[in-house]
């Protein structure tokens, strides 16, 4: 058996991440919580960027 996961299934967790994240601040409506949501929208979407856009979102010195 390999641990290879498919990038489908890769992707759709992320993507359900990001969503159960999203419903659970406007459930909440705590800042934590709407902080949290955007961490997986924005590991939602790293995996779409190169690694250039991720630095330049990231700012200066982060990389």
């Amino acid at each position: 058996m390999t641990n290879v996961i498919p990038l489908h299934r890769h992707i759709d967790r992320q993507w359900q991440a990001y969503v159960d994240a999203l419903r659970r601040a406007e459930q909440s409506l705590s800042i934590q919580d709407g902080i949290a949501a955007g961490k997986a929208w924005r590991a939602w979407l790293n995996l779409f960027m190169t690694a250039d856009q991720r630095n330049f979102l990231d700012g200066p010195g982060k990389e």
